[in-house]
């Protein structure tokens, strides 16, 4: 991660390794914000959009410390990223004053220096440097990150003297949000093994069908929306009008795990004639689409409205065993990639944190007026999901319960739809 970015001698494993632990458990242990001085205009603008994707914070300098800087060169950027422009070039004394406001007035704990081929040039090269390490030596708690084009020998001396030189910009935005997430990890008291109960889990033979796997999810605590299995159109209609409307009918087969690939899925049916024109249509379409599938019938579910959809996960991994995970659901965990890991099992407390780190969190408190979810809820459901996994044993490859609906404060969290994969004996 920290190996320099475009030529120059790649650090070994264990020197980046040593520089990374050593670097985050000095200067991390709050929360990560990146200052910029540049003497370029656009590349402030590249390392700001860089910084924005990630999620990286670059706060204003405080007022008073702009209007100081405006003083030293009225024409500056004093903003974040701060600006100093080709001024200094005349004045390289000014590069100093700026590093020290940047660490002192910002406060930020990760510092980007961006000088290109300025810091390599036989005019300024040294004075430059002498007024950079100036400002690393009057300010050690920082991690101070220097982007430039220079030969291997003034790199080797930027690193001695405590710089991480990258001759991309963005990448060296990469590697600062990576540390901090290290070192925010570091900082983080020791958390004791979540005493989690395990239920008794029997899996079938073969992989289940939805109807089957929602039944073992609820069982270990992960409910379900109100459903019925139907063998026949007339059993389809008498639980829609047990449960309903408008309802949701989906093809019901262990061997058509995603069902919507083959149009196997009807929202909105409203009244009896169209669960019976509905039980047909999904009948045929399997039997064109899916002609080898084993067709049990088909599920007749509550269509409920004013959830935030969500999905949670479970996936084998080959060291850490069952890995539990949640993120926005519906098509948005594959588009956004918005998603938190962690190793089975964990409590409510583990698990809301874990659904408290995703950027889409908002959804879930209240943003822009909705109402706030069930987020304790949501979180009791994937402990319990995590639990069915530690406790399944090896035989389960995966589970994906996608959408998972997240209903207003107070009112509970159902599986829509659920898949369960397990391993051939």
């Amino acid at each position: 991660m920290l190996a320099a970015g475009g030529g120059g001698r790649a650090r070994t494993t264990e020197e980046m390794l040593d520089i990374a632990y050593a670097a985050t458990k000095r200067i991390y242990p709050v929360r990560n914000t990146l200052g910029v001085l540049t003497i370029s205009g656009g590349a402030g603008v590249l390392i700001s959009d860089a910084a924005e994707a990630l999620g990286l914070p670059m706060p204003p300098m405080p007022e008073a410390a702009q209007a100081k800087l405006r003083e030293l060169v009225p024409f500056c950027g004093p903003r974040n990223p701060v600006d100093c422009t080709a001024q200094v070039a005349n004045d390289l004394s000014l590069v100093g004053r700026f590093a020290d406001s940047v660490a002192e007035d910002g406060g930020y704990s990760s510092i980007l220096a961006f000088f290109t081929q300025t810091a390599g040039s036989r005019s300024v090269g040294e004075a430059l440097h002498e007024q950079l390490t100036g400002a690393i030596a009057r300010h050690p708690d920082r991690l101070w990150v220097l982007s430039a084009i220079v030969p291997e020998e003034v790199r080797r001396r930027y690193e001695e003297d405590g710089f991480v030189i990258f001759e991309d910009p963005s990448r060296a935005v990469v590697a600062l949000h990576a540390m901090g997430r290290f070192g925010e990890s570091f900082a983080r008291a020791e958390q004791a093994a979540a005493a989690v109960p395990l239920p008794t889990v029997r899996l079938p033979e073969t992989t289940p069908s939805e109807a089957v796997a929602k039944r073992l999810l609820a069982e270990a605590g992960v409910p379900a929306v109100p459903e019925h299995a139907c063998s026949d159109a007339v059993a389809a209609v008498a639980a829609a009008e047990e449960i309903g409307y408008p309802v949701v009918l989906k093809i019901l087969s262990p061997d058509i795990l995603h069902k919507s690939e083959i149009g196997g899925v009807l929202l909105d049916v409203r009244d009896a004639d169209g669960v019976r024109a509905g039980f047909a249509t999904l009948l045929a379409r399997a039997r064109e689409r899916a002609p080898g599938a084993r067709i049990e019938g088909v599920l007749v579910a509550k269509q409920i409205t004013g959830a935030v959809e969500m999905a949670l996960g479970i996936t084998r991994d080959p060291v850490f065993g069952p890995v539990a995970m949640v993120g926005l659901g519906g098509v948005f965990i594959e588009v956004l990639k918005d998603f938190a890991l962690h190793r089975c099992p964990l409590d409510p407390a583990q698990a809301e944190r874990m659904i408290r780190s995703l950027r889409g969190f908002p959804l879930l408190d209240g943003a822009r007026g909705r109402p706030k979810a069930d987020v304790p809820a949501l979180a009791q459901a994937l402990s319990r999901l995590s639990a069915f996994a530690a406790a399944a044993g090896p035989r389960l490859r995966s589970v994906d319960v996608n959408p998972l609906l997240v209903l207003p404060e107070g009112q509970g969290c159902y599986a829509a739809d659920a898949v369960i994969e397990l391993a051939a004996d």
